[in-house]
Parts: C-alpha cells; structure tokens; sequence
C-alpha cells in the first residue's frame, strides 16, 4: 500500500535547509516519543495549522542552533491537533520509497536508523486527545505498510535509550497503537501476520533461515536470531539466483526454495556470481564455491580460462 496518511512537508512548512544531508537507511522500527511540551490549552501550537508549522520551525532552530545537529532530530512531528509535519529534510521521499534517513531522535545508532514520531505534549500522565491519536495510528500504517515493518516494531525512545520519553503513560499505551495498528492494515488488505520474516524480526525462526542461507553458500553474516543488513542482502542473493521476487523478505515463496530444492529452478552459476558482485559477503561466498569444486577441475578451469599476455 502506498503513503497516505496527509504530512506537511518541509518545504511546505518552511524548514531551513539542513548544514548536511543524511544517509539512506533502511528502517526496522517505527519510534515513539513525545516533545516534554506543554499540554492543550497550553500546547505550543494552538491547535492550529499555522501553530503546527511555527512550532516545527521552533524544534528545527533548537535542535541545529542549541544541539548543534544537521537538522531536525525527528522524521515526523504530530501536534496535539493531529497535524503531521516531515522533520528532519528528504524523510517524506524516503520513506515513501520504503527507506529512512539516518536521524539523531533516538540516542543510539540503531534508533537512528529508523523514522521517530515526536508527538506534541508531556505523556507521562495526560492522556492523548483523539485527534492526535488517530492522526499518531494513520502514519504508523503508512510508515508500516511502505517500510514494511511489523506493527510489533513500534517501540518508544525508552526502548533504545535511558530517559522518560514518551512519558509513562503513552508508553504503557504502545501494545494498543500496535493493535490498532495491526487491525488498519488488515482492514485495507495488507497482512502483518503471514509468517513472513523481514529486516527487525528475532528469534529461532530468523536462526533457522541464516542457516538454510549459510549451508547453500549465501553468507548471511552471524547465526544469532537477528534480521539485519547481512540477512536481508543473503536472501536477496538466493531470491535472485532461483529467479523470485527480490525483495528481501523471506516469505513462503522463498522457504519453499531453501527448504524443497528439487522444486526450484536449478542455480545458473554466471548470473549468482553476477548477483553477488558488490555484496558485503561476495568473497566469502566464492571461496566457499572453491572449496566444492575439486582441484582438477579448477585446475582445468585456470588452463582454458587465464587470461595470459
């Protein structure tokens, strides 16, 4: 599903131009917080569209003139009205596109690498209006959906660094904007449940895909349970050499070719190797091929095929 929840832009609102532009990343969460303001009636902006865009350009001078950042430190900003605002610059484009760019909302590397919300207010016991909420739910979904990251990665600043942030009350609500979350996506056909495994997801079943990768020659980095970069450019690699979708997800299509090899395509060495040119792992994936081909052959390959002056 595409991007539709209504964000201002930076242009729109009128951002200053960022001292450096961010690097691409790929996210794996989806991160809470709120801004530690005054709550309505003496929310910064006024519940107003005007106020919206004077107090994001309040947040960017702080954040490049006091914190010394390139930019915004958030991707996103949801006032107390429900009006959404881009943050840091080229965020919208990005994750539109299913990327992110590298931020300074979270306070660690990882936070870092995924788009942050800073929602308008002092959570810590004051309850979120509804607008605000519904407007918080609608750019979860369509950061999920064009990211494609599970609802169950929506965590809080607290999750990623030691602060209070987003306050303990909506913090404590997190499991229901996932849920609520969940149940959009659902409603407008895009599943979130289907087994699929993907950049962020954990646990026994990530070990088992490493090592199905690992055991045919596609290096996934570390066998610990965790879906990273490495993981996700192994899957891609197998996807393209049996000819599936290279998306670097791991869903049925995908398991039923690691796991059934006798109903894939067979492997066409030239276009794997092309495959791998350029990946982190393409070396420790030719000198594992090397050590299944015998030494005659290699040696045959060598005379026929070196290149001489």
């Amino acid at each position: 599903m595409p991007f539709t929840a209504s964000v201002i832009s930076c242009q729109e609102w009128g951002a200053r131009p960022p001292k450096k532009w961010s690097d691409e990343t790929t996210p794996k969460y989806v991160v809470i917080h709120h801004t530690d303001t005054p709550n309505p009636p003496s929310h910064i902006s006024k519940g107003t569209v005007d106020g919206a865009k004077r107090f994001a350009k309040s947040v960017q001078n702080t954040h490049m003139d006091v914190f010394g950042w390139w930019d915004s430190g958030h991707n996103f900003l949801n006032t107390t009205d429900g009006v959404l605002l881009e943050g840091r610059n080229g965020t919208l484009a990005k994750i539109k596109r299913g990327l992110c760019i590298r931020s300074s909302h979270a306070g660690s590397a990882l936070g870092n690498e995924s788009p942050g919300i800073e929602n308008e207010g002092r959570f810590m016991t004051h309850q979120m209006g509804e607008k605000q909420w519904n407007s918080l739910v609608d750019l979860c979904v369509s950061i999920c959906s064009s990211c494609k990251i599970s609802p169950d990665n929506i965590k809080g600043h607290r999750d990623f660094s030691a602060t209070a942030c987003p306050g303990d009350w909506l913090y404590a609500q997190l499991p229901r904007l996932r849920q609520a979350v969940r149940q959009k996506l659902s409603t407008i056909g895009v599943p979130t449940d289907d087994g699929s495994l993907r950049v962020g997801s954990q646990g026994e079943k990530v070990k088992q895909l490493q090592q199905l990768l690992k055991d045919k020659g596609f290096n996934p980095g570390p066998i610990d349970g965790s879906f990273g970069t490495g993981t996700e450019a192994a899957v891609i690699a197998f996807q393209k050499s049996q000819g599936l979708k290279a998306d670097g997800i791991a869903g049925t299509t995908t398991w039923n070719a690691l796991t059934n090899p006798t109903q894939v395509p067979p492997i066409n060495l030239v276009n794997m190797c092309k495959y791998y040119q350029g990946l982190p792992h393409q070396d420790d994936a030719m000198e594992w091929l090397q050590t299944q081909i015998p030494k005659a052959t290699l040696d045959e390959f060598g005379k026929r095929w070196r290149k001489t002056t």
